[in-house]
């Protein structure tokens, strides 16, 4: 007589769940790692975009600074010899630029002036606008199409206001009051030619809040 068997049940492991747990927490780190990723992306291209933008608004500022000044080196230099607070022009170099307490922020008494965020008929160089109070908001018509706006302020590389000499009397031990830059040709061996050098100090401000300065010397 044959006796029927009968299974027992067999002790569940649990072996799939613990697999589903791996991988689970696999693709949740996977996850987590392609959201930063794209996170990081977006504020390098966000960072380059505000870069871009600030050099062009200081590139625009920087012309029309050195427009003003071949303009009026060419016409009535003799207006280089006191400050021009209506364009930004100051004729002596005697104050930093950028003030001691907020490196955001232009020095107290210096003459900038914003730049106009267009001009016509094209091509030309945008105009400057006085500013009316310090450390205020840029004008509307100051904002470019990006929301970047641009002021700059001249200075010439003396300590006084008066004619510049373009002597450097080394014999008698004399200093000259301007800072001179030797634009000799080096193919001439018998001449000198000496001339004033300027300093052109951009401030960028745009979106975010953020603030940039950028500086040039002309001569």
């Amino acid at each position: 007589m044959n006796t029927p068997r009968t299974s027992t049940p067999r002790r569940q492991q649990g072996l799939v769940l613990f697999i589903a747990l791996i991988v689970l927490v696999i693709m949740t780190l996977a996850g987590i790692a392609m959201v930063r990723s794209i996170t990081t992306s977006t504020q390098v291209a966000n960072n380059l975009s505000l870069r871009q933008g600030t050099t062009a608004a200081a590139d625009v500022a920087l012309e029309t600074a050195r427009q003003w000044l071949i303009n009026i080196s060419g016409a009535t230099p003799a207006t280089l010899d006191a400050n021009s607070p209506t364009n930004g022009y100051s004729a002596s170099n005697t104050t930093s630029p950028i003030s001691a307490t907020d490196r955001t922020q232009w020095s107290t008494g210096s003459v900038w002036v914003w730049v106009a965020n267009s001009c016509t008929p094209k091509p030309c160089t945008p105009a400057a606008l006085a500013q009316t109070v310090a450390n205020a908001p840029p004008p509307a018509n100051s904002i470019n199409a990006n929301g970047f706006s641009a002021a700059y302020l001249i200075q010439r590389s003396c300590n006084n206001n008066a004619a510049p000499s373009m002597v450097i009397d080394i014999a008698a031990g004399t200093s000259n009051p301007c800072n001179l830059i030797n634009t000799t040709n080096l193919s001439k061996e018998k001449s000198t030619d000496f001339r004033v050098s300027y300093l052109i100090t951009v401030r960028i401000q745009g979106p975010k809040n953020t603030v940039s300065f950028y500086q040039a010397s002309l001569y």
